[in-house]
């Protein structure tokens, strides 16, 4: 089972890191200049996809679980996720669940937005690079928290991501937003 764990953290792990924090800088990108049409509806889209993946990863535990879900409580004795004020109103309360998994009508409006008015800021719209640094920070605090077997494998998803997304940033001809 180590080595199964040891695989998830190098591939999956990996992966899904690297598509958030590349997906953000290409969203940043686009508000620069965008390479193709809908540039920033693509990076928002691929962020929430891979960021609602790791949120779960993070906070969710044993319930509603099933054999092959794998869980940050997997890889460490003592993980507590830390409170966050994103998961708590984007992702547990719903918006983007419902925004962005299914059809739903009145998509902008606040139930679904997560956030008061029918745009701002605050808008779930708007939180791809601050799903980008607070997941990025989770990685690191989850790493420090880890069983000394997997830390190597989980610093280096984190290092891998980190460096796809620092490619796609020169690529792009922009600073790494994190």
């Amino acid at each position: 089972m180590s080595n199964n764990k040891d695989l998830f953290l190098r591939e999956d792990l990996k992966d899904a890191l690297k598509w958030l924090l590349v997906s953000a800088v290409i969203w940043e990108a686009a508000k620069l200049e965008e390479c193709c049409p809908n540039q920033d509806a693509i990076g928002m889209y691929t962020n929430f996809v891979q960021a609602r993946a790791l949120y779960e990863f993070y906070y969710k535990g044993e319930n509603n679980r099933k054999a092959d879900d794998a869980r940050a409580i997997d890889f460490s004795d003592s993980w507590q996720p830390p409170n966050s004020t994103l998961y708590a109103r984007y992702v547990e309360s719903g918006p983007l669940n419902k925004r962005v998994f299914h059809l739903v009508y009145g998509r902008s409006e606040e139930q679904y937005a997560g956030a008061s008015g029918h745009s701002g800021p605050d808008h779930i719209n708007q939180q791809v690079l601050e799903f980008a640094k607070e997941l990025l920070r989770l990685t690191r605090e989850f790493v420090r928290c880890a069983r000394p077997e997997f830390k190597d494998a989980a610093q280096s998803a984190i290092d891998d991501g980190y460096r796809d997304a620092q490619n796609a940033a020169n690529a792009l001809g922009l600073r790494i937003p994190f």
